[in-house]
């Protein structure tokens, strides 16, 4: 887990904001939108629990999100501002409706609800052409993205929809056609949720317009 600004205290202190990357990405992603928001509020970027290159397994979804509350619950972290983006997406909502008074607010990007199965095959397909010393080279295993993928492929988050009590910003990029239902799903499933389509934009938000990620989350988050 790498962190940025020491907790100050409680009061009138910014909610932390935990920045869960996606398959295919490391905490190191989020290295772009960490920096424009240094000094703002406490910020942690964890891997995502099972998705660790040294982990043994990926872990069920529901495990992986009672790991990561008990990751935020050691850093005496009682409510946070969540953003996840793909898988991670999948694991903060579950998060949010399972451990409501963890979650203050909710951002989601190019998440799921159900995975389409002929999406998840065709980026298996698309992964095993990678060489897998490309992808070490960003700090991820091939083999544990694959697994990843499978465990995505599974998941069905329609009963952890209306559960989610947070206010919630569901994002996905105009090029991200493969991700829009999903995330209109999302913002249709969550009560009182908005559904922001970001012009210009593809999958990875955090990568590749992270300046326009960083204002959507001063606004949302701020508000």
């Amino acid at each position: 887990m790498t962190e940025a600004v020491p907790e100050t205290g409680a009061g009138g202190d910014p909610a932390p904001l935990v920045l869960l990357h996606g398959v295919g990405q490391a905490p190191m992603a989020w290295e772009d939108v960490v920096v424009a928001l240094y000094g703002s509020r406490r910020l942690l970027t964890p891997w995502v629990p099972g998705l660790r290159p040294t982990e043994q397994r990926v872990l069920p979804l529901d495990d992986a999100v009672a790991a990561l509350d008990q990751q935020l619950m050691l850093e005496g972290m009682q409510g946070v501002d969540l953003c996840g983006l793909s898988y991670g997406a999948m694991v903060a909502t579950r998060l949010a409706a399972d451990f409501p008074e963890r979650v203050r607010r909710l951002v989601l990007i190019a998440g799921q609800v159900r995975p389409p199965r002929m999406l998840m095959r065709a980026q298996g397909a698309a992964l095993r052409l990678v060489p897998a010393s490309r992808l070490a080279d960003a700090g991820v295993s091939k083999e544990r993205l694959l697994q990843a993928l499978e465990v995505a492929r599974s998941a069905d988050l329609t009963d952890a929809l209306p559960k989610v009590q947070a206010p919630t910003l569901v994002l996905v990029g105009a090029k991200d056609k493969a991700n829009q239902p999903g995330a209109r799903a999302l913002a249709d499933g969550i009560p009182g949720a908005r559904l922001r389509i970001v012009e210009g934009a593809g999958h990875a938000l955090n990568e590749d317009a992270p300046a326009t990620l960083v204002d959507l989350l001063r606004d949302f988050l701020d508000a």
